[in-house]
């Protein structure tokens, strides 16, 4: 299993590298990024770690056409069996000025449904960003929040996000983000995944990303290797991304999660 986690990383980290990197726009502005397990790419699920469990992660995205990496240094926190934490800081990398952090931001996640018989579980979802980016790659600080539901359907799990986000900056409009994934237990150690996320922007009033994500997350015993690659359904802008992320999860949460 070790060597299976080493050489897929070094594959990914290969390709990655041959990938040519050329002058772009500034990206588009990210949202806080989910911790595995409890996670798909950029969906939250409505469960959370346990009180006093923590995770980190590190996220290496590829996109191609605008070309760049974004680097996401991750965290999250259980506050009680209900609340999580999660903050992260993301950094941009191209060979124009473009490059530069971005707003460190945080999401606090509460859980207020459990799941039920016929109901998701249900949590509300509350997000602040401070101004510390660089000025084409920040919204100027800013706030939002929204909605996760999650639902157990046998081997499958479904997530759905709504997100509203307000900027800093008068200029730049509110955000609005649909998303919603699927994990699928393919095996002990390994989940097949997919994501679909639609966006209304803070530069336009229409709806200017529809992209979809497909990989896989392994796991060995309390660290998670998530793979994927990602397609703009509607304009091309990103032709595609690439994701990695390799995280580690602390205290009662490695036991259990792949069951």
């Amino acid at each position: 299993m070790k060597k299976t986690l080493l050489s897929s990383a070094f594959f990914l980290f290969f390709s990655l590298s041959l990938l040519p990197a050329a002058p772009s726009q500034a990206s588009e502005l990210g949202l806080v990024r989910p911790l595995a397990p409890y996670s798909v790419f950029s969906t939250f699920s409505a469960f959370s770690l346990p009180k006093g469990a923590s995770a980190i992660s590190l996220t290496i995205e590829r996109s191609k056409d605008p070309s760049f990496y974004r680097h996401t240094l991750g965290f999250s926190y259980g506050i009680s069996r209900r609340a999580e934490l999660t903050a992260d800081l993301p950094y941009v990398d191209s060979l124009d000025a473009n490059s530069g952090f971005e707003d460190f931001g945080g999401a606090f996640k509460y859980r207020f449904w459990d799941q039920g018989r016929y109901r998701p579980a249900a949590a509300v979802l509350v997000f602040g960003y401070l101004p510390t980016g660089r000025d084409n790659l920040s919204r100027g600080g800013g706030g939002g929040g929204g909605m996760a539901l999650s639902r157990k359907l046998g081997p499958f799990l479904a997530h759905a996000n709504l997100i509203y986000t307000v900027s800093g900056k008068d200029y730049l409009k509110d955000e609005v983000d649909f998303l919603s994934g699927l994990e699928f237990a393919a095996a002990h150690n390994v989940r097949m995944l997919g994501e679909f996320q639609l966006r209304k922007s803070a530069i336009e009033n229409k709806v200017d990303m529809a992209e979809v994500r497909f990989g896989y997350r392994l796991s060995s015993g309390n660290i998670f290797n998530t793979f994927g690659i990602g397609f703009d359904l509607k304009e091309r802008h990103p032709e595609f991304r690439i994701i990695f992320s390799i995280g580690a999860a602390f205290d009662r949460i490695a036991r259990g999660l792949q069951s």
